[in-house]
């Protein structure tokens, strides 16, 4: 079990941010006699999922909708593929423009590295010539 403190340097976030987390419904720790938050290993086996979705560019809005269904059970399973489907294909279409501006520069750089051995060339030439 972890403290609020222990628990946020476990998954590399703030407290701030996981009390965040926590309103927004994502994450639910227990609570101790105290009422202080209790937080165990399940806990930081989903608080790393959240934060590994939030990382692909997931909408929050998302990742609340994949917790509530999460929440109700297997009879949500398709619904879950489907909305990390549809995310995927999102990630899928940026990945393809990013490949393009790829494409772009490495066509510019590739057209360079044939300019400088050109110039370079005709540098080495004109440079024999006058001696």
């Amino acid at each position: 079990m972890y403290t609020i403190s222990e628990f946020a340097k476990k998954i590399g976030i703030s407290e701030h941010t996981l009390r965040y987390y926590e309103k927004e419904g994502l994450i639910e720790p227990l609570r101790d006699e105290h009422n202080y938050r209790v937080y165990q290993k399940e806990d930081l086996d989903w608080a790393n999922f959240v934060i590994k979705l939030k990382n692909t560019g997931i909408s929050l809005k998302e990742i609340k909708q994949y917790t509530h269904l999460r929440k109700i059970g297997d009879a949500t399973l398709t619904k879950r593929k489907n909305l990390l489907l549809n995310h995927r294909q999102k990630i899928l279409a940026e990945y393809e423009k990013v490949k393009g501006h790829l494409e772009l520069l490495d066509d510019k750089i590739t057209l360079y590295d044939q300019l400088e051995k050109e110039y370079n060339k005709k540098s080495s030439t004109a440079a024999f010539n006058k001696q």
